[in-house]
């Protein structure tokens, strides 16, 4: 989430908030900034409309994927929303564009039928980052200085609103095999595997009002 209640803003307070991120989050020139949707940008999955989507995505050049390769590492950002498999007007083209990512990829390897000019140079295993964390029971195994706090570890999350589905989770996984998800949403950090070598990393908040001790990852 880089706003508060995107969802509800009028066209001056989201103005307003997009001027107060790119404000706080000031960088030079030559310094590249990027942003992943989160539910307070846009709302959860029911409550996207084309209007909200295309707002947010004009004002943060925030597609609902999008694939950035820098120095050899492929980073795919993902809107967690449009992660609903129910073939909306939002989740269908997410899904079609993470599979021709996936199809680049597979061509990095030589695997497959590729087209003359690669759209992938170099093969690497991709860093995944979205903002629901992938598909976890609760935080209860989770052993970060950050951690959420006694009780609330051991709430279960509910599917498709405080994490993936679990259907979405192993879709990436199996189609994208990154080595590295980094996500945030819960407000607390974790870590976590998925197989032998992909690690999970969730990142606390930012923001005062969500967590005392505001955290980020470098």
């Amino acid at each position: 989430d880089v706003l508060d209640e995107g969802i509800k803003s009028s066209p001056a307070e989201f103005s307003s908030y997009v001027d107060r991120f790119y404000t706080l989050f000031a960088v030079p020139p030559n310094t590249f900034l990027y942003v992943v949707a989160g539910n307070h940008d846009m709302g959860f999955h029911y409550e996207i409309t084309p209007f909200l989507n295309q707002r947010f995505m004009n004002a943060m050049k925030a597609p609902s994927v999008k694939r950035v390769t820098l120095r050899g590492n492929h980073f795919i950002l993902v809107n967690s929303m449009a992660l609903e498999g129910d073939g909306c007007f939002l989740c269908r083209p997410t899904e079609v564009a993470l599979n021709k990512i996936a199809k680049h990829l597979k061509c990095a390897k030589g695997i497959g039928e590729c087209p003359p000019a690669k759209a992938i140079k170099r093969y690497s295993r991709p860093i995944l980052l979205q903002h629901y964390p992938m598909y976890r029971e609760s935080d209860a195994f989770c052993s970060e200085p950050d951690e959420a706090p006694g009780a609330e570890k051991k709430k279960k999350f509910l599917e498709r609103r405080e994490c993936l589905s679990r259907e979405a989770s192993q879709q990436l996984l199996d189609i994208l095999n990154p080595r590295l998800v980094v996500d945030g949403h819960t407000h607390h950090g974790c870590r976590s595997m998925h197989g032998d070598d992909t690690l999970e990393v969730t990142i606390p908040s930012f923001s005062w009002r969500n967590k005392n001790n505001p955290s980020f990852l470098l």
